[in-house]
């Protein structure tokens, strides 16, 4: 539920109150305590989730006449996700204009989020080039959206304070979606659109939730889904109390942006043309989804070994997925040998675990993000004192309050489990780098087995810990730690992690960036132009099923590929069947190309149906997707860096090795990208 406004100052308008809830008389509205005919008849609605199709409406048009893109700095997302549920905060993503750096943007939105709501708790944290914040919909409007550089644009601020009641009047007064009366040959903007929409949800924000609700927290969009007419009944009477809350919101913003300006100190070198905005986009902190004895002679790797006798005893991989299980015979290896009648002692060769999955709290600049149970867990963790921890978090605290850059060699600390880790929540890691990593004979232990080796197995493993136990998490988490790889390598000023393998998807949002372009791609390009190798499943949306007016519709869809593998320079993977590739082409459920803006994608494929890995429990299981095809080609690279070392640094010249000796399947090029992965070729032609 949206936090309750804290007072402001006498002379500053303030916004609207919330409605305390009343008795109920049924799940949508609330039968007002005042008596009389008129009260009776318009009763006060509680939250209701905002039909998608009514968001449309109102932010892009009529069906028949909608425009494609939308102009302020709330991308596609945000507007879905705050409709969705107008109570509930949004994690968020926000993107720092050119010329503003990320520390500064998290200073202002901190401070004005603690203005508005002193006991607020955003979890304000800060990456190079990014903020991620969690914030109701009001602190969006009162604190993100004036610090835009669309807000301080002439045609915005000329228009925004004087815009028509009756142009508001006709885009929330639909009837399926049309306008309605004399009313439609009014001139309607985008901004128009903007301040429609923003206010429709600011005021649902403000209402009560449902009363069925047990938990406050139960988002909204787990109810019934409305239709436009049903949404339109619940909010048709409070148009005028609508459009009066956004000139009240608007005349707030103005009191307080007039009275930052005159607290300002001048300076006398400042361009008086210059916009003075410090935020360039918003979009949301998207979630990630999850996306061998046979499979890897499939891809002739077991033939390379013989021929060419590789080792990658000298290569690191990074593994960013949901944990590895270090302690799984396969990943084992002797250190030393024992004495008779004694048994070696293991070494697993997952040499570092790294948890970030409360990356968010520990770079924040607020340490009460941690309380002091999760500090207490998070020394437990590292194997750190607690007093230790805290010296560390108010340390990182500091210096975000400070606006100085992310310290990772402090970071690290509190990142950087104690070995043995303890095992992951979820398979879906530890099968990924048996994929990459196993060794069927569990080193030299007596008991050490398993069904396969996988394509390096004796090549070390960094376990970077991205997703939590739902196999949810967020792309800042992804990005977070591509950005740490980066730290690790230009630290050491030689290559320490050589390659990248992330076997997750982020479905990419059209209206949102433009492909390849989202934060979680350039983030993986940068990674790239260091000489780090970075390959990323290409999704499994390869096949979906859609509900239409006449009944289900399935189909295999085309332009599917998701995030990771929308970056140019990353190493796109898609499924094919593990045995009889020829036969059975590119698996039902593996993403399509060519990417949005028409570039081939994927860029392999390799065996992702029913491939025999490594599972919790030192077991071993069959899992099926792309993200079993993408450990295949992880080895591969590896394979080719520790039989070329010249290679290493050099990402871009593998993935075109690789993608120049695949073995053609026959298919559609958009279906299969260059092949099938053929490492014996690969090698042949170098």
């Amino acid at each position: 539920m949206a936090k309750k406004s804290a007072g402001r100052k006498s002379q500053s308008p303030r916004p609207p109150r919330r409605r305390r809830p009343a008795a109920a008389t049924d799940d949508a509205t609330v039968q007002p305590s005042a008596s009389g005919a008129e009260a009776a008849a318009t009763p006060t609605p509680r939250q209701f989730s905002i039909p998608p199709e009514l968001v449309e409406t109102i932010l892009l048009g009529p069906a028949d006449d909608r425009r494609v893109l939308q102009d302020s700095p709330l991308l596609g997302d945000v507007w879905a996700a705050y409709a969705a549920d107008p109570g509930r905060p949004q994690d968020l993503l926000i993107t720092p204009h050119k010329d503003a750096t990320a520390a500064d943007v998290a200073l202002r939105v901190s401070k004005a989020v603690k203005d508005i709501h002193p006991k607020a708790r955003p979890k304000i944290a800060y990456l190079q080039g990014l903020v991620a914040a969690k914030l109701t919909f009001e602190e969006v409007l009162r604190v993100v959206v004036p610090l835009t550089q669309w807000w301080f644009q002439p045609q915005v601020q000329g228009r925004i304070g004087g815009t028509a009641p009756e142009v508001l009047t006709q885009l929330l007064d639909l009837d399926a979606g049309k306008p309605r009366g004399d009313a439609a040959a009014l001139t309607i903007t985008s901004l128009d659109r903007y301040i429609a929409l923003a206010g429709l949800i600011y005021w649902t924000e403000r209402q009560p939730r449902p009363q069925d609700f047990d938990d406050p927290a139960t988002p909204l969009d787990k109810r019934p889904k409305l239709e436009i007419a049903q949404a339109l009944r619940l909010y048709k009477n409070h148009i005028p109390e609508i459009i009066s809350g956004m000139v009240e919101l608007y005349e707030t913003v103005q009191a307080a942006s007039q009275a930052t300006a005159a607290k300002a100190p001048s300076d006398p070198e400042d361009d008086p043309d210059s916009n003075p905005g410090l935020i360039f986009q918003v979009s949301l902190n998207r979630k990630a989804e999850l996306a061998l004895d046979r499979s890897v002679p499939s891809v002739k790797a077991d033939a390379v070994h013989a021929l060419f006798r590789v080792k990658c005893k000298s290569i690191i991989w990074a593994v960013l997925d949901s944990g590895i299980d270090g302690t799984h015979p396969a990943f084992q290896v002797a250190l030393n040998k024992p004495k008779p009648g004694e048994p070696p002692i293991p070494s697993s060769r997952v040499r570092k675990t790294f948890d970030f999955s409360k990356i968010r709290e520990i770079v924040s600049n607020d340490i009460d993000d941690l309380d002091d149970v999760e500090c207490q867990e998070l020394a437990a963790a590292t194997g750190r004192p607690k007093a230790e921890v805290v010296k560390y978090l108010k340390k990182v605290a500091t210096d975000a309050g400070a606006g100085k850059p992310i310290d990772w060699g402090i970071v690290e600390k509190l990142i950087t489990l104690k070995q043995p880790a303890p095992p992951p929540a979820s398979s879906h890691g530890t099968h990924v780098a048996g994929i990459l990593g196993a060794d069927k004979t569990g080193g030299e232990l007596p008991e050490g087995g398993g069904l396969a080796d996988g394509m390096c197995p004796d090549i070390r493993l960094y376990d970077f810990r991205v997703l939590g136990k739902s196999l949810e998490d967020t792309e800042f988490a992804i990005i977070a730690a591509l950005q740490y790889i980066r730290y690790v390598n230009e630290r050491h000023n030689y290559i320490i992690i050589h390659g990248a393998n992330l076997s997750l998807s982020i479905p990419h949002n059209v209206r949102n960036y433009a492909c390849g372009r989202t934060p979680v791609c350039n983030e993986c390009e940068r990674l790239v132009d260091s000489g780090v190798v970075v390959v990323a499943a290409a999704g499994n949306r390869g096949f979906q099923k859609f509900e239409t007016n006449e009944g289900i519709f399935e189909n295999y869809a085309a332009f599917s590929i998701t995030d990771p593998g929308n970056g140019d320079g990353v190493i796109t993977v898609g499924s094919t069947h593990g045995n009889w590739p020829q036969t059975y082409g590119v698996s039902f459920f593996s993403s399509r190309g060519p990417t949005g803006d028409g570039r081939l994608k994927p860029d392999l494929v390799a065996p992702g149906e029913r491939v025999q890995s490594t599972v919790l429990d030192h077991g071993w299981g069959a899992e099926s997707g792309t993200s079993m095809a993408a450990p295949h080609v992880s080895g591969a690279a590896a394979m080719l860096l520790a039989r070329y070392e010249e290679l290493i640094g050099q990402p871009r010249r593998v993935k075109r090795i690789l993608c120049d000796s695949a073995t053609d399947l026959g298919r559609e090029k958009t279906f299969q990208g260059h092949g099938m992965l053929d490492v014996l070729r690969a090698f042949q032609s170098i």
